[in-house]
């Protein structure tokens, strides 16, 4: 893991090394060019912010001193607000999207800030693994006293070799580090465990190209 971390910062760290360098020594750069340069800095900046950010999210979970604030929350009227504060994102990256969300009250027992964050990665992830106008759904049932809450996209799906070690830190669909696809490969760890911290789990079912469906289990009260 730590080979993994000094990677993904040492490639973002050297672009802005290298790019603040170039700026000082080439007196003669012209405003686009300086802007361009800049650019880069600013977004391999953001890169590694976001992957510290990441790193420090992974810790809490795993702290033994970690506990989430749980109110009693009706999932169907928080889900659809959620879902609701995605469709800008969907439209903007030319995304289909459809909610299958039950208008009755379910309730659970839930940290709705560290909950939100798991639908925010598998929507980030759904956008950056799949083609514009993949279709993502978001659907709600109850079965057995649990809240299934199910993330499905029929994008290219995730390849077997991956899905069984899809949740490991580091574990990228596309196994890159470089692509513009690249994520830091955290964001189902730390979906997964604070799914897990609920009571219930995070699963993944998959056939290469034929999409992919995450699953959130949690207990209804």
């Amino acid at each position: 893991m730590i080979l993994d971390i000094s990677h993904d910062l040492k490639n973002p760290m050297s672009s802005i090394q290298g790019y603040a360098e170039l700026l000082m020594k080439k007196k003669d750069m012209t405003g686009q060019e300086c802007d361009e340069h800049l650019k880069i800095i600013l977004n391999n900046s953001k890169r590694a912010n976001r992957l510290l950010t990441e790193l420090f999210e992974l810790s809490q979970l795993d702290s033994p001193e970690f506990s989430l604030k749980l109110i009693e929350t009706d999932i169907c009227e928080y889900l659809r607000q959620i879902c609701g504060e995605l469709v800008p994102q969907f439209e903007r990256e030319g995304f289909e999207y459809e909610f299958n969300i039950p208008e009755d009250s379910v309730f659970v027992m839930l940290d709705t800030d560290r909950f939100n964050r798991i639908i925010q990665n598998l929507a980030t992830n759904a956008i950056r693994y799949n083609p514009a106008g993949t279709l993502v759904t978001v659907s709600l049932t109850v079965q057995n006293h649990q809240v299934l809450i199910d993330f499905s996209d029929d994008g290219i799906g995730i390849p077997d070799h991956l899905a069984s070690n899809i949740f490991k830190p580091f574990v990228r669909v596309d196994d890159s580090r470089n692509s513009k696809t690249g994520g830091s490969g955290l964001g189902l760890s730390i979906a997964k465990k604070i799914a897990e911290a609920h009571g219930g789990d995070l699963t993944l079912l998959s056939d290469k190209n034929k999409g992919s469906t995450f699953r959130i289990t949690i207990p209804a009260i």
